[in-house]
């Protein structure tokens, strides 16, 4: 069961994945829950999105609240393996699959969603 929720945390500074479509680091959440955090920008320019996500082929969108995107945050069940994707229209899909959330772990992933000019049928 998910539930959108917002949690602070410290790092831990021993679980970060960095590469060309996103960052994923690992906190350690101060209050004991596990939870994922998922913001998307744009890949050229790094502004805002407001992707459609999938954790474990469950669907959400990120919000936009007229200015800037809000995060989003869901509290994950711990000891469980996640499948994320983040995609938006006329952009390439951001796929991360099977990380390990456990008790406590607070999840950030930062998705860059680049162009496809590919034409839209």
């Amino acid at each position: 069961m998910f539930v959108l929720t917002f949690f602070s945390c410290k790092t831990t500074g021993n679980f970060d994945i960095v590469n060309d479509t996103y960052t994923l680091k690992k906190y350690k959440s101060k209050r004991g829950f596990s939870s994922i955090t998922i913001k998307a920008y744009d890949y050229e320019h790094k502004n805002d999105l407001n992707a459609s996500v999938s954790i474990n082929n469950i669907y959400y969108k990120i919000k936009f609240n007229g200015k800037n995107t809000i995060p989003l945050s869901i509290e994950a069940k711990p000891d469980n393996k996640f499948n994320v994707e983040v995609s938006l229209l006329s952009r390439y899909t951001v796929k991360i699959k099977e990380f390990y959330v456990k008790r406590g772990d607070s999840i950030v992933i930062n998705a860059y969603l680049k162009e496809d000019n590919r034409p839209v049928y």
